[in-house]
């Protein structure tokens, strides 16, 4: 952390009311950045204007200036880099004259003994040091915002909030429960921006402000009670979070932009690491789930042993699609992948054997309706592919990683079935695996092994009556016995329906009543329809 002679002299002072200032210090003193507050030696040849020194000797002003001059001739520095660079405090209990102090001493006019003061410095500067180091601790073990507010309230003593991209309340300050500020009250009741205060940024070109330089500065009038310090924070050119300050301090506004600065400078240090991060764990773990298909038979154990050293949870809510298009050329696809992985962040994206597999993790809840939020999810990514014939398979949900290969199966299984797409480009397992477990059987004759013998008898009776009773006892299996329902699609009288279904059950000898033997004659359905020799 840059710690600077204004923070410790601002800190400082605040501290100790009773201490008055009595020099002027120049802009280039104030914004200078120390290693280090020390107590003036005696011999002062290698003096360091990167330390801030300390005395009680007002002697020391004109020394100081002359030794300085000896070490740095002019010929090698400009002749005032000594009055302007190295500072030094003078305490004292009487205001020294004018004639007894050089430009770049700063004098301290306070009862406390020299050692008193120094150690009163060394505390300030201290006080600085650790919040840097709690600061970078954090950014190591990739806290998030709220404890970096957490632990930086007490040093910039001003509220603070960070929002994301679209305005949702990620962290806010919680020192300040009772603020009367109506935008800052509102965004935590809301957790988020509201319409108005949006409307009002806009009309102010806060947000355009922060678009062409990354910040903004907005002052106190009707609507906004407290001035305001906004930082938009980008990270490879993308806008990743807004940092805002409401100015509340009796500090000088220099001041708590300054530390405000630090603040924003460490969220930023944290998200580009998470993004660092996320390419490099990304990169090993697309290498891992690429040795984990081409071994579906690695053991659970191996896989849960393994995946300690990947960014990757055990357990979760996945589903697998293989994407597949005409995007062949190398550049192309890598443009593409890259694409999805910007707008699908929490997804594992790589190239394998031809297709894209994507690991995607389902939200919590979202189990259940699964098929219309990932289409509404990817409509948005996919929207401007729509001349590159790309088709989308999906497995079904699975709960650990120790079933990626199997799911990659069902979904990559899809697209070597060439299923008819039907102006769709979305195919989920669950609608097509009996298909799949028909068509990868060895059998050639799939009706002999596979379906109910009465079923084969209407068949080849191929009567008229006969394939009326296929088609009601069909619709009234899928109708789930609704009466009503099947009349209804075969355009016929409800009591005709029921006469029908009767005598077949009667002639055939099958109880409807029974669960497995729907279950049969349905699925025998299917094997007839897969083999093409019952069209529906």
């Amino acid at each position: 952390m840059k710690v600077t002679l204004e923070m410790v002299l601002t800190r400082f002072f605040a501290q100790h009311k009773e201490a008055n200032l009595f020099s002027k210090i120049t802009d280039t003193q104030m914004h200078h950045a120390l290693l280090g507050i020390q107590l003036l030696p005696r011999h002062m040849e290698n003096l360091s204007a990167d330390y801030l020194y300390v005395t009680d000797q007002f002697y020391y002003s004109a020394q100081i200036s002359r030794d300085c001059r000896k070490v740095k001739p002019d010929n090698v520095y400009p002749p005032d880099i000594a009055e302007t660079d190295l500072s030094f405090i003078v305490f004292g209990s009487e205001a020294p004259d004018s004639g007894d102090l050089s430009q770049n001493a700063i004098f301290i006019q306070t009862d406390m003994e020299l050692a008193e003061g120094f150690n009163a410095l060394q505390n300030v500067y201290a006080e600085f040091i650790e919040w840097g180091r709690q600061l970078d601790f954090a950014i190591f073990r990739n806290a998030d915002f709220q404890e970096f507010i957490d632990i930086s309230e007490e040093m910039i003593a001003c509220p603070i909030l960070v929002y994301d991209p679209a305005l949702k309340l990620l962290a806010y300050s919680r020192m300040y429960p009772g603020l009367d500020d109506r935008i800052f009250q509102t965004a935590i009741a809301n957790g988020y921006l509201d319409l108005e205060t949006v409307k009002y940024f806009e009309k102010e070109r806060i947000f355009a402000q922060m678009d062409h330089t990354g910040s903004a500065v907005g002052e106190p009038d009707n609507f906004r009670m407290h001035a305001d310090f906004a930082r938009a924070i980008n990270i490879r050119n993308e806008l990743a979070v807004y940092c805002i300050l409401l100015y509340t301090s009796e500090y000088p506004r220099s001041y708590i932009n300054e530390l405000y600065q630090i603040f924003c400078n460490s969220i930023e240090h944290l998200l580009e690491k998470q993004h660092a991060d996320f390419l490099k764990n990304r990169s090993v773990t697309d290498y891992f789930l690429m040795d984990l298909l081409d071994n579906p038979e690695t053991p659970p154990e191996q896989i849960k042993e393994r995946i300690y050293y990947n960014d990757l949870d055990y357990e979760g809510n996945y589903i697998v699609i293989c994407l597949h298009s005409d995007i062949k050329q190398k550049p192309s696809e890598n443009y593409f992948i890259q694409l999805l992985r910007n707008n699908m962040i929490n997804c594992r994206i790589f190239a394998y054997h031809g297709g894209i597999v994507i690991l995607y993790h389902l939200p919590k809840f979202r189990e259940t309706d699964y098929r219309d939020y990932l289409r509404d999810q990817l409509h948005t990514i996919l929207k401007d592919f729509a001349d590159r014939s790309i088709t989308l398979y999906f497995s079904k949900p699975f709960t650990t990683i120790g079933q990626f290969a199997e799911a990659y199966q069902q979904a990559e299984s899809l697209h070597q079935m060439n299923l008819s797409m039907n102006d769709t480009m979305y195919c989920f397992y669950e609608d097509h695996w009996l298909k799949y477990l028909i068509g990868s059987t060895p059998q050639k004759e799939k009706s002999f092994s596979f379906c109910e013998p009465s079923l084969l008898q209407m068949l080849h009776a191929d009567t008229k009556k006969s394939r009326q009773q296929l088609e009601i006892l069909y619709e009234y299996l899928r109708c789930d016995r609704k009466l009503t329902d099947v009349a209804g699609k075969l355009g016929m009288h409800r009591n005709n329906v029921i006469y029908h279904v009767k005598q077949i059950s009667e002639e055939f000898h099958l109880n409807f009543d029974d669960p497995d033997v729907r279950l049969r004659l349905l699925m025998s359905f299917e094997v007839l329809k897969f083999s093409k020799l019952f069209i529906r």
